[in-house]
């Protein structure tokens, strides 16, 4: 069993995925990421908000409909890091 986590992580390791260059904070609107393969994201605060993995964010559901409050007129204030790769906006 252990061989067959070390094989896993082997293969996990071995993908390369792009890493991080820069995150930018356009206050109150937007976040830009760049990546080291030259991609460029620019993350809407609605966005942020609707696809949030935060409990206050969920789907909450009302007569058989999606509703996500508080995503209309979004503001991000302050971005901080958290451990090794998240972010508190």
């Amino acid at each position: 069993m252990a061989g067959i986590h070390r094989a896993f992580r082997s293969i996990q390791t071995a993908v390369e995925y792009p890493r991080l260059t820069r995150f930018s904070l356009k206050a109150p609107k937007s976040v830009e990421v760049q990546f080291d393969d030259g991609s460029l994201y620019s993350l809407p605060a609605e966005y942020l908000r609707v696809y949030s993995p935060a409990a206050d964010s969920k789907v909450r559901s009302v007569a058989g409909e999606k509703v996500i409050y508080g995503r209309r007129y979004v503001g991000i204030l302050s971005a901080e890091p958290v451990g090794n790769y998240g972010v508190t906006l």
